[in-house]
């Protein structure tokens, strides 16, 4: 493991800093020297509601379960990436931290052993908005980034439970919801620096399924149908319009759960399920690089 990696650093802006795990194998004792295996990647962006959380803290169902360790006996290596929060700067900072890091592993995947074009994204509830909209849009370029830099394309997409397009989700809403969405200051409208009902232009922006195309990358989702918090529509409205541009798009409702599958009995399940679907979806990295049972 590699702790505290700087991975971006804006003038303005605290340095932005991600934990590395990976295969025993996959590096020297030292750490970081050069290797000839090669092994697929992931990019682990943390939930929070864009305000709160953090790379090291997880889902209580992912730490018992010692998700990151189990994904690196499973033969990936693994950034948990910190990113800059709704406090900290507006939309699209976020989405340009991503695509940062994946620029920052592709860029050392000589030293980490990492295939270039087996890099993921996986992300849960905030992090899943960041993710979907990090694969959907890889391929282009951002007029808030410096020209000329490599497209930070990614493989493949984990979604869990994310949301998509802010201005639907208080009609998306169950009765009992827990949020009001359109509110002033709710995560969305803090993000976007004004309700999102006023900002049509900015919610257009920030949702992925503006930006799908038929190059976008396979995406797996799956979302609660009795989510509180992000309402199970979000998931339909991004993967209807995958749908509609051809992308390999798999939406796996899970039936009477909530947030972080909240009423479901094993939810780690659903982290082998998206450890298949990577393997699936995703580019071989290196012969000696061999597929593990997860544990």
């Amino acid at each position: 493991m590699i702790r505290d990696a700087v991975y971006s650093s804006r003038v303005g802006f605290r340095p932005l800093t991600l934990d590395l795990h990976a295969p025993a194998e996959a590096w020297e004792p030292a750490g970081g020297a050069a290797t000839a295996r090669r092994y697929p990647a992931i990019v682990w962006i943390h939930g929070g509601a864009f305000r709160v959380g953090s790379r090291a803290l997880l889902p209580d169902f992912l730490d018992d379960g010692d998700f990151f360790g189990s994904l690196a006996r499973a033969g990936f290596v693994v950034a948990s990436i910190d990113y800059r929060l709704s406090s900290e700067a507006a939309w699209p900072a976020q989405l340009l931290d991503v695509r940062a890091a994946v620029r920052w592993l592709r860029g050392r995947a000589d030293e980490l052993g990492i295939a270039p074009a087996a890099i993921a994204v996986w992300g849960e509830s905030a992090g899943a908005h960041l993710a979907a909209s990090a694969g959907v849009r890889g391929a282009e370029e951002h007029p808030d980034e410096e020209p000329g830099l490599e497209p930070p394309t990614v493989a493949a997409v984990v979604d869990w439970y994310g949301p998509s397009n802010f201005a639907l989700m208080d009609h998306q809403a169950p009765a009992d919801a827990l949020q009001v969405h359109d509110d002033p200051d709710s995560p969305e409208s803090v993000l976007l620096r004004a309700p999102v009902q006023q900002v049509p232009d900015r919610v257009a922006d920030a949702d992925p399924a503006t930006h799908v195309g038929p190059g976008c990358p396979p995406i797996l989702i799956r979302h609660g149908m009795h989510d509180r918090l992000v309402p199970f529509g979000q998931s339909v409205h991004l993967a209807s319009a995958l749908e509609g541009a051809g992308v390999d798009v798999r939406l796996r409702p899970v039936d009477g759960a909530g947030h972080v599958f909240e009423g479901h009995p094993d939810p780690f399940q659903f982290v082998h399920e998206a450890v298949d679907f990577l393997r699936e979806v995703m580019p071989p990295a290196h012969p000696h690089a061999t597929a593990r049972t997860l544990r």
